[in-house]
């Protein structure tokens, strides 16, 4: 495993688990749902929401953000103060204010990035 602990029996992977000068991000795995009929309720939606999604990639805040193969949700980690702010920021988008989201969800999450990893 290339000398980084993780989750396993022991639970989940902690900071100070980390091998070799890894260290981990305090972030948060948001989860948004699609409603039923998303594909009918996204596109008038879409091009705002991608240039939602296109300014939390720009500036950071986004560190991933995509959709499940399965097309059943969205998914993004997100670099906040805490869960509120992470969750105010995709409240922030088209998807969730026009109901092509459905339901979120907001967990802690702990990235390892290449920044953290000592690259720029």
């Amino acid at each position: 495993m290339s000398g980084i602990s993780g989750a396993g029996v022991g639970g989940p992977a902690r900071p100070e688990d980390a091998g070799a000068g890894l260290r981990f991000e305090p972030t948060y795995l948001v989860t948004a749902a699609f409603a039923a009929d998303a594909a009918a309720r996204r596109e008038p939606h879409r091009a705002a929401h991608l240039a939602h999604v296109r300014a939390l990639l720009a500036d950071g805040t986004a560190l991933v953000a995509g959709a499940r193969a399965d097309l059943t949700a969205s998914v993004l980690v997100l670099r906040a103060a805490d869960a509120t702010a992470a969750r105010a920021l995709v409240e922030q988008d088209p998807y969730w204010r026009h109901g092509v989201w459905t339901t979120l969800d907001v967990a802690d999450y702990l990235a390892a990035t290449s920044h953290t990893l000592g690259r720029t």
